[in-house]
């Protein structure tokens, strides 16, 4: 037990492992008596709750803080929980530890990992309102261990969407934590990534992008790249048929409506018009649904621009991937 850390607090900590009794100046007969009279609760081997309610989410993650030792770093959903990302519900019922020494092993809430892969950590400040004076790892970190738990594609692309678009890590970052996994896992931060590596910055976007790539009439596209607009204005615009001088846009302001929204848009689709571009606008949830006529006509109206401007029709190639290093700064 000599792993275990005592938490740096004057108050008696909610969870107490049975080796920290001397040095909180408590005894086993204290300890007896408070879950005899059920003001204690035991929630594992060597382990109590100082409260008779039943143990939260953040009391698993002290317990995986305490038995995971001095390596041990909160990471997953509850660590992007502390910077704000992460969703409302977590992928597990378990919160994740990561610690270099000990064995795999589930304890109550809490699923203690240990691993090979390189990670760094941070504390939690004492007025952080999750986990705090906690040992979390950065966020990329957080992010790539929270998508090896999530089922769906889509819920991974929503992550890495968000992160990036937050500015809570960078792409580059993302690209080295993929870099560092076995080749059969991840599969779908590869995809998320990958098209994140092709400019896209949500799932809105990553659904219209993978359609559009593959309708057989659809020119290959350029993704969140900036454009200068009217009077030297330069806007980032999600995606763009450059020969063409066309721009589509996906908009969210069917869930995000308000007049200052709308304003905006409408200044950014006037600046763009003045600057010789032709601006097609469709909300994600036009872009989400099945029967794909959007498609079709994004197909028509780009023949109808190519003709317009006189110049030929680009061939079908999907999106135009940048490299690591050289993706627009977010």
């Amino acid at each position: 037990m000599s792993e275990l850390e005592l938490p740096r607090v004057l108050e008696l900590p909610r969870v107490v492992v049975t080796a920290w009794l001397p040095r909180l100046g408590l005894t086993r007969s204290r300890v007896r008596t408070e879950l005899g009279h059920g003001n204690w609760r035991a929630i594992a081997r060597g382990i109590v709750l100082t409260r008779p309610e039943q143990p939260t989410r953040a009391d698993w993650v002290a317990v995986g803080i305490a038995l995971a030792g001095p390596s041990a770093a909160l990471t997953g959903w509850d660590a992007l929980q502390v910077r704000g990302l992460g969703g409302e519900r977590p992928p597990t019922p378990q919160a994740t530890v990561l610690t270099r020494t000990g064995s795999n092993r589930v304890i109550g809430g809490v699923r203690i990992r240990r691993t090979a892969r390189p990670y760094t950590r941070t504390e939690t400040s004492a007025e952080a309102s999750h986990h705090p004076l906690t040992p979390i790892v950065a966020t990329e970190r957080a992010v790539a261990d929270t998508a090896l738990d999530c089922s769906r594609l889509s819920e991974v692309r929503a992550l890495v969407g968000f992160a990036l678009v937050r500015r809570r890590c960078s792409l580059d970052a993302l690209v080295r934590e993929l870099d560092g996994l076995p080749r059969n896992r991840g599969a779908h931060l590869r995809r998320a990534v990958g098209e994140a590596l092709d400019g896209v910055r949500s799932a809105a976007e990553a659904d219209a992008a993978a359609r559009l790539a593959r309708h057989p009439r659809i020119p290959a596209f350029e993704l969140n790249v900036p454009v200068v607009a009217a009077r030297g204005r330069c806007f980032l615009v999600d995606f763009l048929w450059r020969g063409l001088r066309a721009v589509l846009e996906i908009d969210s302001l069917e869930f995000h409506i308000s007049a200052e929204d709308w304003r905006a848009t409408m200044a950014r689709h006037n600046a763009l018009t003045a600057a010789g571009f032709a601006v097609l606008h469709q909300p994600p949830s036009v872009v989400a649904g099945r029967d794909g006529w959007w498609l079709d006509e994004t197909a028509d109206w780009l023949g109808r621009r190519s003709r317009e401007l006189g110049v030929a029709l680009p061939p079908p190639g999907g999106a135009i991937r940048s490299q690591p290093g050289t993706h627009p700064r977010r």
